[in-house]
């Protein structure tokens, strides 16, 4: 009877061991987040969900690009998020430079989308595009913003 009782006891101890190094090696291999991904990340998420406001807490109150400043680019965003009533966001390519207090980031991006059926937009929008990025970020007090952007069409998909 002992005999049984100690080998049910054995599988049941080898079995809790098993489980925790499985948790341990799982906890191990995950790779340190990087700050500077998760702002990229972060921004395509809230462009996904047609979020500009979402998005644009992610850049900088310095930013510029080609066309001006946030405020400017606050505008294109929400006037391009109200064109489409769905988008899809994919990052691909991404490669990152990183200083100790500024990043510059080079992707490119797949979006893909439904247009809004309103005065012909969805004749004059693309379904699908591609399009490459050149980021600079900096770290600021409450984490990294993108301070800096251009980009390109490469094609409709």
């Amino acid at each position: 009877m002992t005999a049984a009782r100690d080998a049910r006891c054995l599988r049941r101890t080898s079995r809790y061991f098993f489980l925790a190094f499985v948790l341990f090696v799982a906890a191990c291999a995950r790779a340190p987040r990087d700050p500077v991904v998760d702002c990229l990340y972060g921004a395509a998420k809230s462009a996904e969900a047609r979020d500009a406001d979402g998005l644009l807490a992610r850049v900088s109150e310095g930013y510029r690009d080609a066309a001006g400043g946030k405020a400017d680019a606050g505008l294109l965003l929400k006037r391009y998020f109200a064109a489409y009533e769905s988008l899809s966001i994919s990052l691909a390519n991404v490669a990152v430079q990183r200083g100790e207090s500024s990043a510059r980031a080079r992707f490119t991006v797949r979006m893909s989308g439904r247009p809004r059926a309103v005065a012909g937009l969805e004749g004059l929008l693309p379904r699908a595009s591609r399009w490459r990025f050149d980021v600079r970020l900096a770290a600021e007090k409450d984490g990294w913003r993108i301070t800096e952007a251009a980009w390109e069409r490469l094609g409709d998909d």
